[in-house]
């Protein structure tokens, strides 16, 4: 089963097509992008958990990355809907 789950993930991945409901690969993208932007050490106090209809909720472990994540929200959400290829991410909500 695994290999068979395998193969179409590299399918998904190897055509840069993304689908809005799968929920799984937008966040992944989403994880890569906020750990390229704010570096490995936001893993520790930034958590996505969840994307549903064009928003990304996210958990901060304190004030600081919050307030860090407000202030580049728009610049976070061109930078993977860039690299999706496409409209994913409308607005995050942080909580």
């Amino acid at each position: 089963m695994w290999n068979n789950f395998q193969k179409v993930l590299e399918k998904r991945v190897n055509k840069k097509r993304i689908i809005k409901n799968d929920k799984y690969l937008v966040i992944k993208i989403s994880e890569d992008i906020f750990n390229n932007f704010f570096g490995e050490i936001s893993q520790r106090f930034i958590k996505i958990k969840d994307y549903k209809n064009e928003t990304l909720w996210i958990v901060c472990e304190n004030s600081i990355w919050r307030n860090e994540i407000k202030l580049n929200g728009k610049e976070l959400i061109e930078k993977i809907n860039k690299k999706s290829k496409e409209d994913l991410i409308g607005k995050l909500i942080l909580i």
